[in-house]
């Protein structure tokens, strides 16, 4: 079972703090949004439930194997492209398309990122919207940690699990740091996924995950010169200004 396929039974389809802070600006909004980076269907299946008119595009197809698996199960047909931020290309304009989960920060090419804002934008209707969560790693929030002085802190590993499986395996996450520059403000992880049945190994799958953090202003910057008017930066889920670094953060602008 690759990584993707384990995602639903690591806690990834539970529903978190974000779920009713896009539900209630999709509403506001009306008209059809985009789940952009849908994958398994977290957010896009509830909102199906919820009565609202969503579609998803994700760059995984396995991500999308299991979304349409979960969806067949839950007697749910959502429109699915399999679609990558930097190339999107789809048949229609959206009044809403969200981001969630930090996903836009996987984009580590700073032309990839400016590129899929431009697309992003031309993809909204009149008045449409982008609703798009960001984060900063705790190792660029902790002053006290230095990339030269801190090197105890790469190769740390964390672990997740182990959890157990519809078939009887079991699956467990190791996750450590790779790297950090503060300067470029990008960090690499390594993500280890097994899976074991009785005791015995059955496969390994390593995944190396780049990430790129931006400064509220040096993003929301970015968002006018891709288009984006009235940008704004919510606290936690909120219509509250973020003024803390380390707090919950999504960015908004209009087409």
């Amino acid at each position: 079972m690759s990584g993707s396929e384990s995602w639903d039974w690591m806690n990834g389809d539970s529903v978190q703090a974000d779920f009713d802070f896009y539900l209630d600006r999709i509403r506001q909004n009306g008209g059809t949004a985009l789940d952009l980076t849908c994958g398994t269907g977290r957010h896009l299946l509830r909102y199906l439930h919820a009565g609202l008119n969503v579609e998803g595009a994700d760059s995984s197809e396995t991500m999308l194997a299991r979304c349409r698996q979960k969806a067949g199960e839950q007697k749910l047909t959502p429109i699915l492209y399999q679609q990558s931020m930097q190339s999107l290309d789809l048949p229609r304009t959206y009044h809403t398309i969200f981001i969630t989960g930090g996903s836009f920060q996987f984009l580590a090419d700073r032309r990839d990122a400016m590129e899929a804002l431009r697309r992003i934008h031309r993809h909204l209707a009149p008045g449409g919207q982008l609703l798009m969560e960001t984060f900063v790693p705790d190792e660029a929030c902790d002053l006290s940690w230095d990339a030269q002085l801190g090197q105890h802190d790469i190769g740390k590993v964390s672990k997740w699990g182990p959890t157990t499986l519809p078939d009887g395996s079991s699956v467990a996450v190791e996750v450590w740091m790779d790297s950090i520059d503060r300067l470029e403000q990008i960090k690499t992880d390594k993500r280890r996924y097994q899976r074991s049945l009785e005791g015995k190994l059955l496969e390994t799958e390593l995944h190396l995950l780049h990430l790129r953090w931006y400064g509220k202003h040096e993003l929301s910057m970015m968002m006018e010169d891709a288009g984006f008017k009235d940008v704004f930066v919510h606290a936690n889920y909120t219509d509250e200004p973020a003024t803390v670094l380390n707090s919950e953060t999504v960015f908004s602008g209009s087409a």
